[in-house]
């Protein structure tokens, strides 16, 4: 009799710990517009996120891939792609890229051992990714198999990327070390065809509806043997020519001020600038005059920032990296509709 209670306890216990252990998972809904946003996380900790806001129906969803999947993402989730009905996930130090279809977000592959990535762009049938290791590279990913072709070597620290119709232009931003160059790949022959030469810490470029090209560089804080700020290198606005690659006009913006990244309206007649540890507020460019509004439409301090499909913009508050950032949607005035709380270190969104 004693054995026999024994072995119901341990029957029990087996059968309720399995019970524990099986994954509870969530169906997410469907909408025309969805909106997925990058939660960094805490370096080291593995504690990244993707929330997925509605904007139609104001509705939003904290660790949807988790709620979806049942497991988390990783150690810092630098930035999604969306394509085709696929959302690319870029796990930056963990290393790699999470593959989901939409809107389910359902995970349907891994693709493991690419350093570092950070960014990614697609044409119809490529991908290319922007990753700090290896020295610098961008890695081509046929869409269809999700199987990396080829990988080139490009400058220190590539960031974010321009596909045009000839070309994939890439900031170089220093990385870990310094760059002040755009490499420049022919699609055809995934070559370098030319390294241009810009400002200190390219870190951003769009092309507008004219197809005239903008590269925001950073610019560098200069510090010395102890860590003390002894200068700068001025935040620059650069315009290329795509029919001659090279350098047409440069636009000092701020002296002392490093913005790290570039929102284009979606009528395409305004850049907003803003973003980047440090940085106070979010500028508007106006791409018909050329000229840089000295009146910021928002004071506060983004990490990123982002424009919607309905001509709003959306800037993400990053605190600290212990609790819950904050995403603020704005009208192009700077005024603002709604806060939302979001994961650990909101960097900015895809949709």
């Amino acid at each position: 009799m004693e054995k026999l209670i024994i072995i119901l306890i341990v029957f029990t216990i087996s059968f309720w710990s399995c019970k524990k252990e099986e994954k509870v998972t969530e169906e997410l809904p469907e909408s025309s517009i969805i909106y997925y946003i990058s939660n960094e996380g805490a370096f080291g900790f593995e504690n990244s996120s993707l929330s997925a806001y509605y904007p139609l129906e104001n509705n939003i969803i904290n660790n949807a891939f988790e709620k979806v999947n049942g497991r988390g993402l990783g150690d810092v989730l630098q930035s999604t792609h969306h394509h085709n009905n696929k959302l690319y996930l870029l796990v930056n130090a963990s290393s790699k890229i999470e593959i989901a279809e939409t809107p389910s977000l359902k995970e349907i592959g891994v693709i493991q051992n690419i350093s570092m990535p950070r960014y990614m762009l697609s044409n119809s049938s490529t991908g290319y990714i922007s990753q700090w290791g290896d020295g610098g590279n961008i890695t081509i990913l046929d869409l269809e198999t999700n199987k990396i072709s080829q990988t080139v070597a490009v400058g220190n620290g590539p960031e974010r990327m321009l596909l045009t119709d000839q070309y994939l232009m890439v900031c170089n931003s220093g990385g870990f070390t310094s760059d002040s160059t755009i490499s420049i790949l022919d699609l055809n022959t995934n070559q370098i065809i030319k390294t241009l030469k810009v400002g200190d810490i390219p870190m951003d470029i769009v092309s507008d509806k004219d197809n005239e090209i903008w590269v925001l560089c950073k610019g560098q804080t200069i510090y010395n043997s102890s860590w003390q700020i002894i200068g700068h290198t001025p935040s620059k606005l650069l315009k290329i020519s795509e029919a001659n690659l090279s350098i047409v006009k440069e636009i000092e913006l701020f002296k002392d001020q490093h913005p790290s990244q570039l929102a284009l309206s979606l009528t395409d007649d305004k850049l907003f600038i803003g973003g980047g540890f440090g940085f106070q507020g979010i500028y508007q460019f106006d791409l018909s005059t050329e000229k840089l509004d000295s009146n910021a439409i928002s004071s506060k301090s983004f990490y990123g920032i982002s424009c919607g499909a309905e001509s709003n913009i959306f800037g993400f508050e990053s605190p600290d990296f212990t609790s819950s950032g904050k995403m603020i949607e704005m009208d192009l005035e700077g005024n603002i509709i709604k806060e939302i709380e979001l994961g650990i270190g909101p960097n900015g969104m895809s949709w």
